[in-house]
């Protein structure tokens, strides 16, 4: 099948960016992060081509199975680091945390009649969205982190990123666009769901759980608005909250019966 010949080619060419990137951190050649930027655009590429080609053969867009969620979640975050490198290029480091690789089922599905709507299409474009700013964000604290430990001689890839006040400030940036994009996905899931199943919201454990995700990322926003979160307690609680929203956009519907696991929409 033409896709997988693409997706092998853009998992092959991530990974040699990955390499570029994390040899650059590791042995202070800012050129290898160069290199690093171009093959993660030629993988983008590919990849592009390999999400084209499948969405043709099976009819509805790369949101059913697992395969599909981590290929689509991947090629989002790699774009989304792109436009952001574009903007910044010291943060080009970030490409040591950012570049995935997507691995999954080769299954095909048809896209069951119920989830034909239009809406689908929005709430999963602002639910790849979402993913992505918050893999920035985590790296982004990340490095923030890295920073703040070298600040005294900024030296290595300290020397060579953005001062941790920046880092800090592009964290909360990523995160609150992130946050707007996961209300987008909220309020689309609860008309599509409507539209498919005749509710608006049925307390589905992954509704839920999204829901959840929404208030740990609204409390995040207001600690940083009112009392004024920076530095460790801000990157922090970043990270913690990433690893709690991947575990519930991606581990509960493997072992909690809901709509969602059933089709494997996201």
């Amino acid at each position: 099948m033409t896709s997988y010949i693409f997706y092998w080619l853009a998992i092959s060419v991530y990974a040699a960016s990955a390499i570029g990137y994390a040899g650059s951190v590791a042995f202070s050649r800012p050129r290898w992060s160069e290199a690093g930027a171009a093959l993660a655009l030629a993988g983008l590429l590919a990849h592009t081509a390999s999400l084209a080609f499948r969405w043709s053969a099976t009819g509805h867009g790369p949101y059913i199975n697992t395969y599909e969620i981590l290929s689509s979640d991947v090629w989002i975050a790699v774009a989304f680091f792109l436009v952001i490198r574009l903007k910044l290029r010291r943060l080009g480091a970030l490409g040591a945390v950012v570049m995935p690789l997507a691995l999954g089922s080769t299954e095909v599905k048809a896209l069951p009649p119920s989830l034909r709507s239009g809406w689908l299409a929005v709430h999963v474009i602002f639910a790849k969205l979402t993913v992505a700013s918050m893999i920035v964000a985590v790296a982004l604290s990340f490095f923030y982190l890295r920073g703040e430990r070298s600040a005294g001689g900024r030296s290595g890839i300290a020397s060579r990123l953005p001062a941790p006040g920046i880092l800090d400030d592009y964290a909360y940036r990523a995160t609150a666009f992130g946050f707007i994009t996961l209300t987008v996905m909220i309020i689309a899931g609860a008309i599509w769901a409507n539209y498919s199943w005749g509710e608006y919201w049925s307390w589905d454990p992954t509704e839920t759980w999204s829901l959840v995700v929404w208030f740990v990322y609204g409390l995040y926003l207001h600690g940083r608005i009112t009392f004024r979160w920076k530095r460790d307690l801000s990157a922090w609680y970043l990270i913690v909250s990433f690893l709690f929203s991947v575990g519930a956009f991606f581990v509960i519907p493997y072992f909690v019966k809901s709509l969602h696991s059933q089709y494997m929409v996201g």
